[in-house]
């Protein structure tokens, strides 16, 4: 499985935090959050965020209504905070 580390974000509105992520960028190159969705879920691919020294995997979620989007999972002191977010816009 090849791992990659977004590094930016982009979207729709640039200072809305309500806002979902439409694309990221990674390997220097920007690509859609539905490409991303569909490598995690094939499990050929895998996602991450770095802040400092941390690590965070990069998960899909399915609500129960609207599109699925990607997301960090929680620290591991249980903070839900999505690192996704913090990144630079692309």
């Amino acid at each position: 499985m090849t791992k990659h580390r977004i590094t930016h974000i982009r979207k729709p509105n640039t200072y809305s935090s309500l806002e979902h992520i439409t694309h990221v960028k990674y390997d220097d190159a920007v690509h859609s959050r539905e490409h991303v969705i569909r490598l995690i879920e094939a499990k050929t691919d895998s996602f991450y965020v770095q802040e400092g020294g941390e690590y965070s995997d990069v998960h899909v979620i399915h609500p129960h209504y609207g599109s699925p989007y990607i997301r960090t999972a929680a620290d591991s002191d249980g903070e839900k905070r999505d690192n996704l977010l913090s990144l630079p816009q692309c």
